[in-house]
């Protein structure tokens, strides 16, 4: 039906009808123009939210890429951390307990007699990394000068490090008799009386 022809029919409709035929057409009309701007709007919207999540997008395509590096990077990281550092399991009573029994297994190695040891509060705790704990084992020995260098040995080339914060030590009278009765033992005959601290990085929890 052309133009022309719907004019003459609306013309030959009465008053009324011809008022709820307007009314119907503009209230058509009205919701047409809702529903486009409805579509606008979600469109929009839609394009928005893409856009915003372009950059997310490409930083997680960008960790897909790297995944190789960063799995590596890990690795690395924790190898080092590895020397560093005891780990934190069982916590830091069984921790400590496993550094003391490590120190008097190296000072019987050495030769050197264990009077005693045991876990201190740290006086460096305070001033230790975030993230970290420090232990302190003090030792309590004797023994010959040649086996306290082999113990410092041991300690010092153990992974993860550790290091000796305090270290006193007194000769002590030598039981042994010497062949002349006034002639004193060469120093490398007299046991030492030693209190050592060693210290460790710990991996808190």
């Amino acid at each position: 039906m052309n133009r022309a022809a719907i004019k003459a029919w609306l013309m030959g409709l009465p008053n009324e009808a011809r008022i709820v035929v307007a009314g119907c057409s503009i209230a058509s009309g009205l919701v047409v123009l809702f529903l486009i701007a409805q579509v606008w709007v979600f469109t929009a919207e839609g394009w928005r939210d893409i856009k915003s999540s372009e950059p997310r997008i490409a930083r997680l395509k960008g960790y897909q890429a790297n995944q190789p590096a960063l799995k590596q990077a890990a690795s690395d990281a924790e190898r080092v951390l590895s020397r560093l550092a005891f780990d934190s399991d069982g916590g830091q009573s069984q921790t400590g307990a496993r550094l003391q029994q490590l120190l008097r297994g190296f000072a019987e190695v050495a030769g050197l007699t264990v009077r005693g040891s045991q876990l201190m509060p740290s006086a460096e705790q305070a001033e230790s990394t975030e993230g970290f704990l420090v232990l302190t084992v003090e030792l309590r020995m004797q023994g010959l000068p040649a086996a306290l260098d082999s113990f410092l040995g041991d300690v010092y080339a153990h992974t993860p490090t550790l290091k000796v914060t305090e270290l006193n030590m007194v000769k002590v009278r030598n039981r042994r008799t010497s062949r002349r009765r006034n002639q004193p033992e060469p120093a490398e005959e007299q046991d030492l009386d030693v209190n050592i601290q060693i210290a460790a990085l710990m991996v808190s929890e």
